[in-house]
């Protein structure tokens, strides 16, 4: 089903042949800040958003860059409703570059218990209905769960392409010095949450035959956990630890013959900007998203900040409480 609902006057074709930008909502939340970086930077026009079910639903003030980071200029359009976004935040909005070549979804909520599933394959039919050139997303991994690999290595960037990537675009990545991401084992508490959605899953399915609720119950608490298996495509894919619907998201792409790039930053919780302005590097050297002016680089502007970071991590405090 695709969810996309455009805004007033904008045509979905002009969504066709662009770069998709999507995050994943994962540990630290990183991708979900790089995109904030983004949007803040490029000054993206809101080109509508996804109604789903399967996404927690909230409503807020509509997020600006900071406005100590705008120039005197940007200042007044933004004051005048120019060139700015105004109005509300919904939790997952569609936006675009004016010249029409990248396309971004934030997502600021995440989705419901067990009801991700349902919201990836939304996402993939409106992938596939759009007709986006590529897709990129983003998502961050448990730097807890990295292998002796992993830890020995330089970069905490890892990616995984489809094989319907362009040569040069991998070239382009491995000249980065970035590497494919590597396998890791899942954990008896994964497996065990993998069972628990499952059942329920198999539970709420809409069932036409004349098997009766008791039985289809009885069914399903009788899967064992040896039995479970996922299925061929995602197990190609790497696990990707806490980083949410990116395995399945990739997956689902891949299966569908679509180019999909996903560029996954080792995180902790914690204080999270520094990583997202990592990935937000990352995402540049690959892509070109942003070039500063050579104004900016002598100032040593880089991406702004909205304005919502301002409390992203709580209030400051008073130094004379520990005086």
């Amino acid at each position: 089903m695709n969810t996309f609902v455009p805004a007033p006057g904008f045509d979905a074709s002009r969504l066709k042949g662009t770069t998709l930008i999507v995050p994943s909502v994962s540990i630290g939340n990183v991708p979900q800040l790089t995109t904030d970086l983004l949007l803040a930077t490029l000054a993206l026009d809101r080109v509508g958003c996804i109604e789903d079910e399967n996404v927690i639903p909230v409503v807020g003030p509509a997020d600006r860059p900071h406005e100590s980071s705008l120039s005197s200029s940007s200042l007044s359009a933004a004051s005048s409703g120019a060139g700015a976004t105004s109005g509300l935040s919904l939790a997952v909005e569609v936006f675009q570059s004016k010249d029409g070549q990248w396309t971004l979804i934030q997502q600021r909520s995440p989705t419901a218990r067990h009801r991700s599933h349902y919201y990836v394959d939304n996402l993939v039919q409106f992938i596939k209905d759009a007709g986006f050139g590529q897709v990129v997303l983003l998502a961050s991994a448990d730097g807890a769960r990295r292998i002796d690999i992993q830890l020995r290595s330089s970069s905490p960037v890892r990616y995984i392409s489809s094989q319907a990537l362009s040569k040069t675009l991998l070239d382009t990545i491995k000249g980065l010095g970035i590497e494919q991401l590597e396998n890791v084992a899942t954990t008896e508490d994964e497996r065990r949450e993998a069972l628990i959605r499952r059942k329920e899953h198999f539970l709420t399915q809409d069932y036409t035959s004349s098997a009766s609720s008791s039985g289809l119950r009885d069914q399903a608490e009788g899967m064992q956990l040896e039995g479970l298996s996922s299925s061929p495509a995602l197990e190609k894919v790497p696990r990707i630890p806490k980083g949410g619907i990116a395995r399945r998201l990739h997956s689902l792409c891949q299966e569908q013959g679509i180019a999909v790039l996903t560029v996954v930053k080792f995180a902790m919780e914690g204080d999270n900007a520094p990583d997202a302005i990592f990935l937000a590097n990352v995402v540049n050297a690959i892509f070109k998203v942003y070039v500063p002016s050579q104004q900016q680089v002598a100032e040593g502007e880089s991406w702004k900040f909205p304005k919502s970071w301002d409390s992203l991590y709580g209030n400051t405090f008073h130094q004379d409480m520990y005086q």
